[in-house]
């Protein structure tokens, strides 16, 4: 380092003004990328509805059937049993369409379960079972809860991203969503058992999630924020680049006086 500072004074400058612009050019690049967003925000009211199930009370002991019907941009459905025999079966059928269920889909003990997963091609793909019936077997508290998704595009929580070149696309976009999520399902809920079920202990509960469009915005970042970020970023990195050259250089510097020092006091001392 100090070679080449002795055959190049100005190199240090050199390398302090290349790395001051390579931060200037970075974070005006961050500053844009942070205005000049190609990706909208879109929100939907969320809202749970009811099924309204009517039994059908010439079954068998061992049999209760409901059927019901729901209509509209459904996301998740819940199918919740309270007081019906342990091992007997609940199967749930949707006419119409076909549905998304799992047994860790939405449970609290599930710990990073998620149906919609990237695959190797780090494509968003839904792992969870795709039928138009799903069962589940009750277990000895006599309650269960069954969940599933009939739209793996809606929004789960309401908030969902959309790529688009301006509003009025993102709104055309956001709208498509919805209409292809909009559906007219019937329902058929049966529970069984091998020996007879005492039916009036048995509450069975179904809802479904209704989504409706309430607006979309740019999604954008705090530009000053981020580039303050970015900036502390590049700037420690540099520093750390640079910390050892110029320690190094400042070193043999430091060096070089105390010789020359050294050498004055003995010249003297002659």
């Amino acid at each position: 380092m100090k070679k080449a500072l002795s055959r190049n004074p100005n190199l240090l400058r050199t390398l302090l003004g290349l790395s001051v612009t390579l931060i200037i050019v970075l974070g005006y690049s961050i500053y844009s990328a942070s205005i000049e967003s190609e990706y909208y925000h879109y929100h939907t009211q969320m809202e749970e509805a009811s099924i309204t199930l009517s039994m059908d009370n010439n079954t068998a002991d061992n049999i209760m059937l409901w059927e019901g019907s729901s209509s509209g941009s459904l996301s998740w459905v819940n199918i919740t049993v309270n007081g019906a025999p342990e091992g007997s079966v609940l199967k749930i059928t949707s006419g119409g369409s076909k549905w998304w269920s799992h047994p860790l889909l939405g449970d609290d003990n599930a710990q990073n379960f998620n149906c919609l997963e990237p695959n190797s091609n780090f494509e968003m793909v839904n792992h969870c079972d795709y039928s138009f019936s799903h069962s589940i077997e009750i277990d000895e508290t006599g309650s269960i809860i069954l969940r599933g998704l009939l739209s793996d595009e809606l929004p789960l929580s309401g908030l969902g991203t959309v790529r688009a070149d301006n509003l009025s696309a993102a709104m055309d976009e956001s709208v498509s969503i919805l209409e292809r999520a909009n559906l007219s399902v019937a329902w058929q809920l049966e529970l069984s058992h091998e020996s007879s079920i005492d039916k009036v202990a048995v509450d069975l509960d179904a809802t479904v999630v209704i989504n409706s469009l309430r607006g979309v915005e740019k999604f954008q970042l705090n530009p000053f924020v981020e580039s303050i970020w970015s900036l502390t970023a590049l700037m420690s990195c540099f520093v750390m680049a640079l910390a050892l050259p110029l320690g190094i250089y400042y070193a043999s510097i430091k060096r070089e006086q105390r010789l020359n020092l050294l050498r004055n006091q003995n010249e003297e001392a002659e």
